[in-house]
């Protein structure tokens, strides 16, 4: 029997902390723990003074544009890489290939392990995204410097893995990197698939989101509006930002951590509906799916491609809020529609949607390419040896 992979990851965040990343660290180490020998991960998130530096250097009077700015930019990704520069040279074990999450770093090519990574989105689609995007505060040559530094973690990976094929479109379009290398895997939903008899109320719509303007929070709000003046007891549960608004109908219940919370108020929904305006992922989706409820989403990102247009929900355009009614009306309208596309979409979440099988996709792929490059060395020594 094959000995497991040695691997070694690069994460930003504590990599089995149950809410870092909103739980994605935790899914994704947990099950490279369970499939391969995970020598070590290497937390590489600023800290301390050198923080407190960069956030200096970085300062904006808009929250939400100088948090975007601390963590993308030349010197984090600079303080990042020399990280894990003395990460990997510091191990006491030998190990088969670097895992690394993300572009915001880049692992040493002279430690002579191949190392793969895995991606939500990149920074051309972010700053394409808007002023609510995660890469609004790029532009002019802050914009191509981030641009080459990202090219640069790609085209040095010997596998790029996407959670999207929107973004596999973009890698190879606006980065140049082979279509051979890279490997839509996905992402897991961070809340267990169930198999039960969904009651479709024909009331309850449902909102997941911590960043309420992003994900087309007021869009939802003004889409509900119409949708209570048609569907009378139609009930909006909004689950995350912290705001208190008094809207008819409309209950905010700030932030759940607790995943049996979370999981009722899924249960209990007729919809989900998350009309963002950019979503690298939407993991979020996938939960609802994992709960039977059909998802409403926007026509950008790889929403689409999550949800299938009239297969698991539907997608309206970005900003639509009277495309969102309508869709929200003719789902609550029709509880058997309802129940086929959440019937659906849980069996996509079993099927593409979770993290055991994302990753069993990466470990088969970090399998060959180890086997690969091992048949390599032992060619090229023989090669040597015949020679001599």
């Amino acid at each position: 029997m094959r000995k497991k992979v040695r691997v070694v990851g690069l994460s930003l965040g504590d990599p089995f902390h149950p809410l870092s990343r909103s739980g994605v660290n935790f899914s994704l180490f947990s099950r490279l723990r369970d499939q391969c020998d995970l020598v070590d991960v290497f937390d590489l998130d600023l800290r301390g003074i050198t923080k407190a530096c960069v956030a200096l250097a970085t300062f904006s009077p808009d929250r939400r544009r100088w948090g975007n700015r601390l963590h993308q930019n030349a010197w984090s990704f600079d303080i990042r890489t020399a990280s894990a520069r003395r990460a990997l040279e510091g191990l006491d074990r030998d190990f088969d290939l670097i895992f690394q999450d993300g572009a915001m770093f880049h692992p040493p090519l002279d430690i002579g392990r191949p190392f793969v990574s895995y991606h939500d989105s990149n920074v051309v689609l972010a700053a394409k995204a808007g002023e609510l995007s995660q890469g609004a505060h790029y532009g002019g040559g802050a914009l191509r410097r981030a641009i080459a530094r990202e090219r640069r973690v790609y085209n040095s990976a010997s596998l790029v893995f996407t959670m999207s094929d929107w973004l596999k479109d973009s890698l190879i379009a606006d980065f140049g990197v082979a279509a051979e290398k890279i490997v839509t895997v996905y992402a897991g939903t961070n809340l267990p698939v169930q198999d039960f008899e969904k009651e479709y109320d024909g009331k309850t719509v449902l909102f997941v989101g911590r960043n309420f303007e992003r994900k087309g929070g007021a869009v939802l709000l003004e889409a509900f509006r119409r949708v209570r003046k048609n569907i009378a007891g139609a009930k909006l549960i909004v689950v995350g930002p912290d705001t208190t608004q008094n809207e008819d109908g409309v209950e905010f219940v700030g932030r759940v951590t607790d995943k049996q919370q979370l999981a009722a108020y899924f249960r209990q929904a007729s919809i989900f509906a998350m009309p963002s305006f950019y979503e690298p992922f939407g993991i979020v989706f996938a939960e609802a799916f994992a709960y039977k409820t059909p998802c409403i989403g926007s026509d950008t990102c790889a929403m689409p491609e999550i949800i299938g247009d009239g297969e698991g929900g539907f997608v309206v355009p970005v900003g639509d809020s009277a495309a969102l009614a309508d869709r929200i009306m003719k789902l609550l309208g029709d509880r058997e529609l309802a129940r086929r596309m959440g019937e659906f979409g849980n069996r996509r979440a079993r099927e593409r949607f979770n993290w055991d099988s994302v990753v069993a996709k990466m470990v088969f792929h970090f399998t060959r390419l180890v086997d690969s490059n091992e048949n390599q060395r032992m060619s090229n020594a023989e090669n040597a040896n015949d020679l001599a």
